[in-house]
Protein backbone atom coordinates (compact mmCIF):
# COMPACT_ATOMS: atom_id res chain seq x y z
CA UNK A 1 0.00 0.00 0.00
CA UNK A 2 1.43 3.71 -1.01
CA UNK A 3 2.59 5.79 1.95
CA UNK A 4 1.85 9.15 1.73
CA UNK A 5 5.26 11.62 1.73
CA UNK A 6 7.26 12.41 5.03
CA UNK A 7 6.15 16.02 5.97
CA UNK A 8 8.70 18.54 6.58
CA UNK A 9 9.06 20.64 9.54
CA UNK A 10 8.21 24.22 8.52
CA UNK A 11 10.54 25.86 10.77
CA UNK A 12 13.34 24.49 9.63
CA UNK A 13 12.54 21.75 7.06
CA UNK A 14 13.42 18.90 8.67
CA UNK A 15 11.36 15.90 8.98
CA UNK A 16 8.38 16.20 11.70
CA UNK A 17 6.17 14.19 13.85
CA UNK A 18 2.31 14.04 14.56
CA UNK A 19 2.35 17.84 15.85
CA UNK A 20 3.77 18.94 12.90
CA UNK A 21 6.98 20.32 13.89
CA UNK A 22 10.30 18.33 14.60
CA UNK A 23 11.62 17.62 17.64
CA UNK A 24 14.26 20.32 17.62
CA UNK A 25 11.64 22.73 16.87
CA UNK A 26 8.88 22.10 19.21
CA UNK A 27 10.35 23.29 22.55
CA UNK A 28 10.80 26.71 20.93
CA UNK A 29 7.36 26.88 19.99
CA UNK A 30 6.03 25.96 23.05
CA UNK A 31 8.04 28.13 24.53
CA UNK A 32 7.16 30.93 22.60
CA UNK A 33 3.36 30.20 23.50
CA UNK A 34 4.23 30.54 26.65
CA UNK A 35 6.02 34.06 26.94
CA UNK A 36 2.37 35.14 25.59
CA UNK A 37 1.15 34.33 29.41
CA UNK A 38 4.36 35.41 31.51
CA UNK A 39 3.26 39.23 31.85
CA UNK A 40 0.47 38.23 34.22
CA UNK A 41 1.52 34.99 35.21
CA UNK A 42 2.72 36.51 38.63
CA UNK A 43 -1.22 36.51 39.68
CA UNK A 44 -1.26 32.71 40.35
CA UNK A 45 2.08 33.00 42.16
CA UNK A 46 0.47 36.22 44.79
CA UNK A 47 -0.15 34.97 48.16
CA UNK A 48 -4.03 36.32 47.42
CA UNK A 49 -4.63 33.80 44.73
CA UNK A 50 -4.75 30.39 46.75
CA UNK A 51 -7.42 31.81 49.05
CA UNK A 52 -9.69 33.19 46.40
CA UNK A 53 -9.81 30.40 44.46
CA UNK A 54 -10.33 28.11 47.06
CA UNK A 55 -13.65 30.50 48.07
CA UNK A 56 -14.64 30.39 44.84
CA UNK A 57 -14.51 26.25 44.09
CA UNK A 58 -16.19 26.46 47.36
CA UNK A 59 -18.73 28.21 46.97
CA UNK A 60 -19.92 27.01 43.60
CA UNK A 61 -19.73 23.29 43.22
CA UNK A 62 -20.49 22.68 39.63
CA UNK A 63 -19.45 24.13 35.99
CA UNK A 64 -20.57 27.54 35.88
CA UNK A 65 -20.81 27.02 32.29
CA UNK A 66 -23.49 24.31 32.72
CA UNK A 67 -22.72 21.30 31.83
CA UNK A 68 -22.91 19.98 35.25
CA UNK A 69 -19.30 18.89 35.73
CA UNK A 70 -17.66 19.83 38.44
CA UNK A 71 -15.49 22.54 39.07
CA UNK A 72 -11.71 22.38 38.90
CA UNK A 73 -10.60 25.37 37.70
CA UNK A 74 -11.45 29.11 38.44
CA UNK A 75 -12.03 31.49 35.50
CA UNK A 76 -11.53 35.22 35.08
CA UNK A 77 -15.10 36.27 33.42
CA UNK A 78 -13.58 39.17 32.17
CA UNK A 79 -9.74 38.36 31.66
CA UNK A 80 -7.52 40.77 33.79
CA UNK A 81 -4.41 40.71 32.00
CA UNK A 82 -2.61 41.50 35.02
CA UNK A 83 -5.17 44.28 36.23
CA UNK A 84 -4.95 43.20 40.37
CA UNK A 85 -8.56 44.75 40.24
CA UNK A 86 -10.13 42.04 38.10
CA UNK A 87 -7.48 39.42 38.94
CA UNK A 88 -8.69 39.15 42.63
CA UNK A 89 -12.36 40.44 42.49
CA UNK A 90 -14.67 37.74 43.59
CA UNK A 91 -17.25 39.12 41.33
CA UNK A 92 -15.10 38.89 38.61
CA UNK A 93 -14.59 35.04 39.21
CA UNK A 94 -16.53 31.70 38.41
CA UNK A 95 -15.68 28.03 38.87
CA UNK A 96 -15.32 25.85 35.78
CA UNK A 97 -14.37 22.75 34.36
CA UNK A 98 -11.49 22.52 32.69
CA UNK A 99 -12.84 21.41 29.37
CA UNK A 100 -15.37 23.97 29.31
CA UNK A 101 -12.74 26.91 30.88
CA UNK A 102 -10.15 25.85 27.73
CA UNK A 103 -12.98 26.24 25.31
CA UNK A 104 -13.68 29.66 26.82
CA UNK A 105 -10.34 31.18 27.00
CA UNK A 106 -9.85 29.67 23.38
CA UNK A 107 -13.15 31.36 22.22
CA UNK A 108 -11.53 35.18 23.64
CA UNK A 109 -8.12 35.25 22.65
CA UNK A 110 -8.12 32.30 19.40
CA UNK A 111 -5.71 29.79 21.59
CA UNK A 112 -4.75 29.66 25.11
CA UNK A 113 -1.70 31.78 26.09
CA UNK A 114 -2.19 33.79 22.64
CA UNK A 115 -2.96 37.27 24.23
CA UNK A 116 -5.80 39.08 22.80
CA UNK A 117 -7.45 39.45 19.41
CA UNK A 118 -7.98 42.75 17.82
CA UNK A 119 -11.28 43.63 16.21
CA UNK A 120 -11.15 45.25 12.84
CA UNK A 121 -13.67 47.64 13.57
CA UNK A 122 -13.94 48.76 17.68
CA UNK A 123 -17.27 48.69 18.77
CA UNK A 124 -19.00 51.72 20.69
CA UNK A 125 -19.74 50.00 24.30
CA UNK A 126 -21.92 51.63 26.59
CA UNK A 127 -23.07 50.11 30.53
CA UNK A 128 -26.33 51.95 31.44
CA UNK A 129 -27.00 51.02 34.90
CA UNK A 130 -29.33 52.38 37.48
CA UNK A 131 -32.08 50.86 40.17
CA UNK A 132 -35.38 50.03 38.93
CA UNK A 133 -37.59 52.69 37.36
CA UNK A 134 -34.88 54.79 37.06
CA UNK A 135 -35.03 54.55 33.16
CA UNK A 136 -32.33 53.05 31.75
CA UNK A 137 -34.62 51.22 29.05
CA UNK A 138 -36.06 54.35 27.78
CA UNK A 139 -32.69 55.62 27.88
CA UNK A 140 -31.08 53.23 25.47
CA UNK A 141 -34.49 52.74 23.87
CA UNK A 142 -34.19 56.52 22.81
CA UNK A 143 -30.51 56.53 21.65
CA UNK A 144 -29.85 53.23 19.64
CA UNK A 145 -29.92 52.95 16.55
CA UNK A 146 -31.30 50.50 13.94
CA UNK A 147 -28.70 47.06 14.54
CA UNK A 148 -27.65 48.47 17.65
CA UNK A 149 -26.76 45.06 19.78
CA UNK A 150 -29.15 45.67 23.26
CA UNK A 151 -28.32 43.37 26.08
CA UNK A 152 -31.34 43.58 28.62
CA UNK A 153 -31.94 41.02 31.86
CA UNK A 154 -35.74 41.66 31.08
CA UNK A 155 -35.55 40.70 27.55
CA UNK A 156 -33.45 38.27 27.73
CA UNK A 157 -35.74 36.85 30.65
CA UNK A 158 -38.68 36.99 28.37
CA UNK A 159 -36.77 35.37 25.55
CA UNK A 160 -35.84 32.38 27.46
CA UNK A 161 -39.75 31.85 28.68
CA UNK A 162 -40.61 34.48 31.40
CA UNK A 163 -44.57 35.18 31.56
CA UNK A 164 -43.75 38.66 32.80
CA UNK A 165 -42.06 41.53 31.99
CA UNK A 166 -40.40 42.26 34.95
CA UNK A 167 -41.10 39.45 37.14
CA UNK A 168 -39.14 36.54 36.48
CA UNK A 169 -39.16 32.96 37.88
CA UNK A 170 -35.99 32.39 40.04
CA UNK A 171 -35.62 29.50 38.02
CA UNK A 172 -34.63 30.92 34.80
CA UNK A 173 -32.06 33.20 36.69
CA UNK A 174 -29.28 31.01 35.80
CA UNK A 175 -29.94 30.80 32.67
CA UNK A 176 -30.21 34.24 31.86
CA UNK A 177 -27.27 35.53 33.73
CA UNK A 178 -25.00 32.90 31.71
CA UNK A 179 -27.20 34.66 28.35
CA UNK A 180 -25.90 38.22 28.94
CA UNK A 181 -22.38 36.51 30.05
CA UNK A 182 -22.18 35.14 27.12
CA UNK A 183 -23.46 37.92 24.54
CA UNK A 184 -20.89 40.20 26.65
CA UNK A 185 -17.89 37.56 26.01
CA UNK A 186 -18.96 37.48 22.34
CA UNK A 187 -18.35 41.51 22.02
CA UNK A 188 -14.71 40.36 22.62
CA UNK A 189 -14.48 38.54 19.20
CA UNK A 190 -14.01 39.73 15.49
CA UNK A 191 -18.18 40.50 14.90
CA UNK A 192 -19.81 43.31 12.66
CA UNK A 193 -21.76 45.12 16.05
CA UNK A 194 -20.77 48.54 15.30
CA UNK A 195 -22.43 49.69 18.85
CA UNK A 196 -23.70 47.92 21.92
CA UNK A 197 -25.36 48.77 24.85
CA UNK A 198 -25.73 46.84 28.08
CA UNK A 199 -28.63 47.32 30.97
CA UNK A 200 -27.79 46.21 34.12
CA UNK A 201 -28.39 47.16 37.84
CA UNK A 202 -24.75 47.63 39.09
CA UNK A 203 -25.17 49.57 41.94
CA UNK A 204 -21.07 48.91 42.73
CA UNK A 205 -18.26 49.94 41.30
CA UNK A 206 -17.37 46.51 41.09
CA UNK A 207 -20.14 45.57 39.44
CA UNK A 208 -19.70 48.05 36.58
CA UNK A 209 -16.08 46.62 36.20
CA UNK A 210 -17.11 42.86 35.83
CA UNK A 211 -20.46 43.36 33.64
CA UNK A 212 -18.38 46.37 30.78
CA UNK A 213 -15.61 45.31 28.59
CA UNK A 214 -12.42 47.34 28.40
CA UNK A 215 -13.41 50.87 27.31
CA UNK A 216 -16.78 51.26 27.35
CA UNK A 217 -18.66 54.20 28.25
CA UNK A 218 -20.59 53.38 31.69
CA UNK A 219 -23.58 55.51 32.33
CA UNK A 220 -25.28 55.78 35.84
CA UNK A 221 -28.79 56.85 36.13
CA UNK A 222 -28.85 57.44 40.07
CA UNK A 223 -32.69 58.80 40.05
CA UNK A 224 -34.08 59.87 43.15
CA UNK A 225 -35.40 56.86 45.17
CA UNK A 226 -38.61 58.91 46.15
CA UNK A 227 -39.01 58.91 42.25
CA UNK A 228 -38.24 55.22 41.45
CA UNK A 229 -40.82 53.81 44.07
CA UNK A 230 -43.29 56.55 42.82
CA UNK A 231 -42.84 55.17 39.34
CA UNK A 232 -43.02 51.54 40.47
CA UNK A 233 -46.11 52.13 41.99
CA UNK A 234 -47.43 54.09 39.44
CA UNK A 235 -46.42 51.44 36.89
CA UNK A 236 -47.68 48.96 38.49
CA UNK A 237 -44.88 47.05 39.46
CA UNK A 238 -44.63 43.31 41.15
CA UNK A 239 -43.98 43.00 44.85
CA UNK A 240 -40.50 43.46 45.64
CA UNK A 241 -39.46 45.90 43.14
CA UNK A 242 -39.68 49.13 45.40
CA UNK A 243 -37.29 46.88 48.24
CA UNK A 244 -34.66 46.36 45.22
CA UNK A 245 -34.45 50.25 44.72
CA UNK A 246 -33.97 50.97 48.11
CA UNK A 247 -31.80 48.01 48.05
CA UNK A 248 -29.61 49.38 45.39
CA UNK A 249 -29.74 52.93 47.02
CA UNK A 250 -28.25 51.38 49.99
CA UNK A 251 -25.46 49.36 48.17
CA UNK A 252 -24.89 52.16 46.11
CA UNK A 253 -24.68 54.65 48.78
CA UNK A 254 -22.30 52.39 50.88
CA UNK A 255 -20.25 51.57 47.92
CA UNK A 256 -19.52 55.30 47.13
CA UNK A 257 -18.39 55.84 51.14
CA UNK A 258 -16.27 53.12 50.59
CA UNK A 259 -14.41 54.64 47.60
CA UNK A 260 -14.85 58.02 46.97
CA UNK A 261 -14.81 59.71 43.76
Amino acid sequence: MPRRPVGRCPVCGLRRDAQGRCRVCQKPALRRAGDARRPWAWVYDDPRWPPLRDQVLSEEPLCRAGCGAPPRVVDHIRPHRGDETLAFDRANCQAMCKRCHDAKTAAEVGFAGAGPKRLATPTKVTLVCGPPCSGKTTYVRERAAAGDLVVDWDALAQALGSPHPHHHPSALTPFVAEARDAVIARLARRHDVARAWLIATAPRDADRRRLAPEGVAVVVLATAEDECVRRARHDGRPDGTIDAIESWWRIHRADQTASPR
